[in-house]
């Protein structure tokens, strides 16, 4: 991961070889240029295979409505490669971002949003 990623991931890893984890720091803003450099760093860990992805909003990290519409058309690019999505969120902004990127998604793979990692881990091991 470069140095301008490292500005926007906390932490991107694999928890195992199917589940995909990316931590956003606290207090960024995920614009298109952003986006596009995350989604980068996280085909560059994941190489196409199928997975699970746990993702954890920082505190106050917001997305730009671009940067939101990249992510719509890239998740439907991915409907046949990501077996489901949960998302840890802390406010409600992001809890309505949630909401209504999981509304667009619905049809592509089970996702949902949680407020505590362990609950979205239990979810996800469900898959």
């Amino acid at each position: 991961m470069n140095e301008q990623a490292k500005i926007l991931i906390k932490t991107l890893s694999m928890l195992d070889d199917r589940t995909l984890f990316l931590e956003f720091n606290d207090e960024v803003i995920i614009d298109l240029e952003a986006i596009k450099l995350i989604d980068k760093n996280c085909d560059a860990l994941v190489a196409g295979r199928k997975l699970k992805r746990l993702v954890i909003a920082g505190k106050n990290t917001l997305i730009t409505k671009e940067a939101r519409v990249f992510g719509q058309v890239k998740s439907k690019e991915m409907r046949n490669i990501v077996i489901a999505e949960a998302v840890v969120v802390n406010t409600l902004p992001q809890k309505m971002v949630a909401n209504f990127y999981f509304a667009f998604i619905k049809d592509f793979y089970p996702a949902k949003f949680f407020t505590d990692i362990n609950k979205a881990k239990e979810w996800l091991s469900k898959y």
